[in-house]
């Protein structure tokens, strides 16, 4: 293995930093060839993956009629977003039979811009177009500027299939339920409290999931979960079933006094629960098969198992059986699932989940963080660099056509001034500071 695919895969596969990287490589050579020499430092990690990312963006892709297209924004520090779409030919998902992963996909556009709106999308979707042939379907997660992007482009081509990204339709029809019901926001305001009392005692390990401000419909499951998981702990430990460790760590009443308040909100639970089944159900559903004419008897057979296995004989404390809320909720998802299987036709299966793009997205961010970037920088580019095979070939392509200057250039054409620069030229140090910085530093001390 060459030392750019060493240090390349370090941080795209193994999630190292880009110093941790360079070292990983530097220790490998001594170990196991014996040569004790420096490796590439981490600017040059950084400055090879940008410029593998560079070039999976601009490398000419095939034109073809049978592009499947996710689309989605990512979001820095400041005003600028990047607008991502990620392609996999029809054939190609076609030979799969598991769900997407990032080497699967091609960088079809990296575009920073510092507005999106449906024309703007519109606009950029015929550029691609032009680039690569129309798409025979688009997958996102139906943003307003996305949504009105893609019907736009139908108006022109109404052969384009859009698609609606499974986990994001199931958690906005979760959130429709749950926004009508009365104690889902004081069972949230009382886990806020609940984890503020106990995130400095022995019980902090049992703290309540923090609620999440941004696409917070997206996180639901999470604060059911640990409801369900905290009042069966409580209950546990009232019927003396809990360990010797457990009985030593959770005296009863500590637990009592914690989390006694969930009692109020047992049936909730349960009802909530019965929905939160219901959504994975429906999203393992789709992300293994995909979206097809046998969707909606495939939805209808998973959803009634899975409310066979949640409910069964189970009774809530006013005495009645099975959920209203979830028959909407399922409901809701058959209904769906009878408009995505006419909007895809006799075409064979589509992807359905739009989670490998949010991934990559993810991926990004954390290496961006390892860079210590901030606002939108040229680490951009190391989400192009995720979706490549680092082969032999491809690198020795990618680093003859995409030099450190032709990197520097695209950076200076699409990429606004980085927040680092900004904040170097705006906070300059006060005249003290300056005073302070020139005289002799203080000899450190022998203890």
């Amino acid at each position: 293995m060459s030392t750019v695919e060493m240090v390349v895969r370090c941080v795209v596969e193994a999630g190292t930093s880009l110093r941790a990287a360079a070292g990983v490589h530097e220790i490998a050579r001594r170990v196991l060839c014996g040569e004790d020499q420096p490796g590439p430092s981490h600017v040059t990690v950084r400055n090879l993956l940008l410029r593998l990312g560079l070039y999976e963006v601009t490398r000419p892709k095939e034109f073809a009629a049978d592009w499947l297209w996710i689309v989605d924004h990512t979001i820095q520090a400041g005003t600028t977003k990047c607008f991502l779409v990620v392609g996999i030919r029809h054939r190609d998902f076609l030979r799969l039979d598991r769900p997407l992963e990032h080497h699967d996909l091609q960088m079809l556009a990296l575009i920073p811009v510092e507005t999106s709106t449906g024309a703007i999308v519109h606009q950029q979707f015929l550029e691609l177009a032009g680039q690569c042939g129309v798409p025979l379907a688009i997958l996102s997660d139906h943003g307003s500027d996305l949504k009105k992007g893609v019907e736009l482009l139908q108006q022109d081509h109404p052969e384009v299939i859009a698609l609606y990204d499974i986990v994001h339709k199931t958690s906005r029809l979760m959130d429709q339920i749950l926004s009508a019901d009365e104690q889902w926001a004081a069972y949230r305001q009382a886990c806020c409290r609940c984890a503020n009392s106990v995130r400095q005692t022995r019980l902090s390990h049992l703290k309540p999931p923090k609620p999440k401000t941004k696409a917070r419909h997206m996180n639901i499951e999470h604060e059911i979960r640990w409801g369900a998981r905290a009042l069966s702990l409580l209950n546990s430990a009232r019927a003396g079933t809990l360990d010797d460790d457990q009985l030593q760590d959770l005296p009863l009443p500590f637990l009592e006094e914690t989390f006694g308040w969930l009692d109020e909100y047992a049936d909730a639970l349960n009802r909530w629960e019965q929905l939160s089944v219901i959504s994975q159900t429906a999203c393992r559903t789709v992300r293994i098969s995909g979206y097809d004419q046998s969707l909606p008897s495939r939805m209808e057979s998973a959803l009634a198992t899975a409310h066979d296995q949640t409910t069964g004989d189970q009774t809530t404390h006013d005495g009645s059986s099975g959920c209203e809320a979830a028959n909407r909720l399922a409901t809701g998802l058959l209904d769906f699932c009878e408009q995505t299987a006419t909007a895809v036709g006799s075409t064979s299966r589509m992807p359905g989940s739009s989670e490998v793009i949010e991934s990559l997205i993810g991926k990004g961010k954390r290496m961006a963080s390892h860079a210590g970037a901030g606002g939108m920088t040229g680490q951009i580019l190391t989400l192009a660099a995720s979706v490549v095979e680092p082969t032999r070939e491809f690198l020795a392509a990618a680093l003859k056509t995409c030099g450190i200057k032709t990197l520097q250039h695209w950076c200076q054409t699409f990429l606004p001034t980085s927040s680092q620069s900004l904040r170097a030229r705006d906070l300059v140090a006060t005249r003290p500071e300056q005073n302070l910085r020139k005289s002799q530093l203080a000899t450190t001390p022998n203890f």
